[in-house]
């Protein structure tokens, strides 16, 4: 995602590259934009899910 974001992708040496094509650093950055939404998603959800389950293992639900 760090790659993507910097408009970079990763070559089969392990260097990375710039990626010229201007589409197809769009969809790399999109698809890098989605992961961070979803990951944010998720770490929300637990959060709230795990600060549920101890307010209601204490009784204060």
């Amino acid at each position: 995602m760090k790659l993507a974001a910097r408009g970079t992708r990763e070559t089969a040496s392990g260097g990375a590259e710039p990626v010229r094509d201007p589409a197809e650093a769009r969809l790399l950055r999109a698809q890098a934009r989605r992961v961070h939404i979803e990951a944010v998603i998720v770490g929300v959800l637990l959060t709230g899910l795990s600060m549920l389950g101890a307010a209601w293992r204490t009784g204060s639900v």
